[in-house]
């Protein structure tokens, strides 16, 4: 789902040593989940540009590509967006002979729930959503999702911006799975989110961390990876992973069954995952990777991260949040209801 972020529009990788008139490889991607270094290097080998265009959520990424939107050549989808656009023959199958760097993945990340032979999709970068916190302005520690129902932080408290994350957070704080299919429980869930509604200074998913590096919020609704960031910067921060359980995303890579030059995305994807290309991308963007190999060259501290290098203690725990089928129309309703009050 993965982190929706301010759509930031064409941006050519600094650094590029091919010419004007080389090949080009069109990656659309989110925003923080990238190192323009790192595409240098490949352009410094491969003779092909990178030009990046970002998108703001899985569901721009979708319309766009629904709509007919032409030249992309290399997508990162999260799980269960994989699904629906494999659904709709949106995605090319994978040379998996062209991608000798994913011998590299661990098997707990292959074979998932959304494309389970891998046939459209291979592991970039997995996070988890939990609750963030300032540990000089939040005590005792938050344990669990009813931190978001404490009126001692009304005010100060955000939500992402992101309909399936807060049913799913909402749906987990009553002891329901995210994936149920009963609209009755939906509507338990948007009655439970309106009496907490006046407590949330904002929903927000673009750069949520700076609210708490700035101390806007002292309580927020995050996935792994920002949070990860943020605490470089300010070391009182802490992630909690709710008693309740989380959920855990995988963002992919995919070749768009419209790509130009799918020859250009099977070389930038296998780049990619060389494990010195994950660790690079990890330090740098705080997110998990699949990578088992790459786990060595990480720093001892992002090494000790669980939600860098994966525990099956952890991953026990959490709960994948599923394309909502037909319930989507629902969703869109609650939510739009909740947003209005």
């Amino acid at each position: 789902m993965r982190r929706a972020a301010l759509a930031l529009g064409l941006f050519l990788a600094a650094g590029c040593a091919s010419g004007p008139g080389a090949p080009e490889v069109h990656l659309f991607t989110w925003d923080n989940y990238d190192d323009p270094e790192l595409f240098a290097e490949f352009e410094r080998r491969h003779g092909m540009r990178v030009v990046i265009d970002r998108f703001a959520s899985n569901e721009e990424l979708l319309a766009k590509l629904m709509g007919g939107t032409q030249g992309y050549d290399l997508i990162v989808p999260s799980d269960y967006m994989v699904s629906i656009m494999a659904r709709e023959g949106l995605l090319s199958e994978l040379d998996k002979a062209a991608l000798p760097n994913l011998s590299h993945m661990d098997p707990r990340f292959m074979g998932l729930y959304y494309d389970r032979p891998n046939r459209y999709s291979v592991p970039y970068l997995w996070g988890v959503t939990g609750i963030g916190y300032d540990s000089d302005e939040v005590s005792p520690a938050p344990e669990g999702w009813s931190a978001f129902w404490d009126p001692r932080y009304k005010g100060r408290m955000s939500l992402l911006n992101d309909q399936r994350e807060v049913f799913a957070m909402g749906l987990q704080s009553l002891g329901l799975r995210a994936d149920t299919r009963d609209p009755a429980d939906l509507r338990k869930v948007q009655r439970r989110l309106k009496e907490q509604k006046s407590l949330v200074k904002t929903y927000v998913s673009e750069s949520m961390e700076y609210l708490l590096l700035s101390g806007e919020v002292a309580l927020a609704h995050v996935w792994s990876g920002d949070i990860n960031r943020a605490k470089a910067e300010k070391p009182s921060l802490r992630f909690v992973i709710p008693k309740e359980g989380g959920f855990i995303f995988q963002d992919n890579l995919c070749i768009p069954a419209g790509a130009r030059n799918k020859d250009g995305a099977l070389k930038l994807m296998d780049f990619l995952m060389e494990p010195q290309s994950v660790a690079r991308l990890v330090e740098k963007v705080g997110f998990g990777s699949a990578n088992r190999s790459a786990w060595k060259l990480l720093s001892p501290e992002l090494r000790a991260n669980p939600t860098i290098v994966p525990q099956d203690a952890l991953l026990k725990r959490l709960e994948w949040i599923p394309d909502p089928g037909e319930l989507g129309p629902v969703y869109d309703r609650l939510w739009t209801e909740l947003k209005a009050l």
